[in-house]
């Protein structure tokens, strides 16, 4: 059973986008090879806004699951680095840069 409230779990669907289009959507397509679960488009959001989303996505996870979080940020390359330091039960996969966009491939471990 998810620890998110329905309200929760409705606001963290409202970010996902099955049908991926524009610069990152290259990106994205590797990633749904590469086994994601879920993926978030937080290119408008500014900072920490992705990190908080991609935490709030995390939780909702079952475990071994991964989150792509596309940002237009260069900051948020170390934010994600220093959650998965931080935060027990997550996993930093994989980050990339294309076309001036960032690709974060996170699992939760437990």
């Amino acid at each position: 059973m998810s620890r998110l409230s329905r309200s929760e779990q409705e606001f963290v669907s409202e970010f996902e986008d099955p049908s991926a289009s524009g610069p990152a959507a290259g990106a994205a397509s590797r990633a749904a090879r590469a086994g994601v679960t879920q993926e978030i488009d937080a290119r408008p959001l500014s900072p920490p806004l992705p990190l908080l989303r991609a935490h709030r996505a995390l939780r909702a996870m079952k475990p071994g699951e991964v989150l792509c979080v596309l940002t237009s940020q260069p900051q948020t390359v170390t934010e994600f680095q220093a959650m998965v330091k931080f935060v027990p039960g997550y996993e930093l996969v994989g980050q990339e840069e294309e076309n001036g966009d960032y690709v974060h491939l996170l699992r939760k471990r437990r």
